[in-house]
């Protein structure tokens, strides 16, 4: 992990190696709580860290996709399920995740969603939790910008670095 001032900004930056770190501890924290049936991911991020624990878990995976987007264009105030879960979680404990959560808008519209499919329990998990926000499960807590490691576009040919020599970064969660 790597922390950083611009101006009045704070930004942090989450390697693979503290994302390997973040998503074993969360693995364990969830484990020692509840038998986990079935991982949901919300799209994007949360896709990458739902497959992650999943994967760690020994549980099977499904994505879920809200958004307020067409196109990169924003066209609706509230994000819109567009990718509903496509498993069977009546009964079953899921494990809801997303990589960072903010105002918790898009946690609570996949809650909903999930819920309507009659599971026995749902357990949200965040990697990074940014404001008051509170999930079952938080990795860290970050108020400021977080860059994600597969944010960066890095270029084994270029040691590491973007094609112009310096680390380019794809999206920044504010």
């Amino acid at each position: 992990m790597s922390g950083s001032d611009q101006g009045d900004k704070k930004i942090r930056t989450i390697d693979w190696d503290e994302y390997s770190r973040l998503c074993r501890l969360l693995a364990n924290k969830a484990l020692e709580r509840h038998k986990v049936d079935t991982v949901v991911g919300i799209a994007h991020g949360g896709v990458i860290v739902g497959a992650t624990l999943a994967t760690i878990l020994g549980r099977d995976f499904f994505p879920i996709k809200f958004s307020r987007r067409v196109n990169s264009r924003v066209v609706r105030k509230k994000s819109k399920l567009l990718v509903p879960p496509t498993a069977d979680l009546k009964d079953k404990v899921v494990l809801l995740i997303d990589d960072v959560t903010n105002t918790g808008e898009t946690m609570k519209a996949a809650l909903e969603a999930i819920k309507a499919r009659s599971p026995a329990e749902v357990l949200t998990l965040s990697l990074v939790r940014k404001s008051a926000y509170e999930t079952d499960f938080v990795g860290t807590y970050f108020p400021g910008q977080v860059i994600l490691p597969w944010q960066i576009e890095d270029d084994p040919r270029n040691g590491g670095k973007g094609a112009n020599g310096n680390r380019v970064i794809k999206e920044i969660y504010e």
